[in-house]
């Protein structure tokens, strides 16, 4: 182990490691946008290895998303949103963000053990590593196509990450 911080010695740099260690890329999958009366959101799916998700869970994530986003359009939100439904290795998360005003967001994040009982998760819980890669691109997206220059709304909503394996020549993705 290289050298580290005395203050991060012992069983912190030993934590340390074996997050390290257990950490792999998702793949995150973005959707067809959501489109909605005076809002417009752009969809991702993220699934840890062995996790497959269809279209009925992500109509269901939409139901909880869609009340969540009602929510953030009476608090001021701006029209513009994200959404990550993600299939973690133990449980399912969904992050619903909004672009409100004066250059601020909405954040809220659901929890639960299948896509049916998604519940607010516990107070002070934030995104995990794969949700906040899918935030950053937003907050990039949302910088250079919405806030400068020229608003652009469509360059917006083509400027989507997606981190699945390309396809082999077989028909069968890459890293599989």
């Amino acid at each position: 182990m290289p050298a580290s911080d005395p203050a991060l010695a012992g069983a912190a740099a030993v934590a340390l490691t074996g997050l390290a260690d257990a950490y792999r890329p998702r793949p995150i999958t973005p959707l067809m946008p959501w489109r909605y009366r005076n809002r417009l959101v752009k969809p991702y799916v993220v699934t840890a290895r062995g996790r497959q998700w269809d279209d009925h869970m992500v109509d269901l994530a939409r139901g909880t998303a869609t009340r969540q986003l009602e929510f953030d359009d009476a608090m001021g939100a701006a029209g513009l949103g994200v959404v990550v439904l993600h299939l973690a290795d133990d449980h399912i998360s969904l992050v619903v963000q909004s672009w409100a005003r004066e250059f601020h967001s909405r954040l809220s994040i659901f929890s639960g053990m299948d896509v049916e009982d998604l519940r607010p998760a516990p107070l002070g819980l934030g995104p995990s590593v794969w949700e906040q890669e899918v935030l950053q691109h937003e907050r990039t997206a949302y910088v250079n196509h919405i806030l400068s220059g020229d608003v652009d709304v469509d360059a917006w909503l083509d400027d989507v990450l997606d981190t699945r394996p390309a396809p082999r020549g077989d028909g069968i993705p890459s890293g599989t």
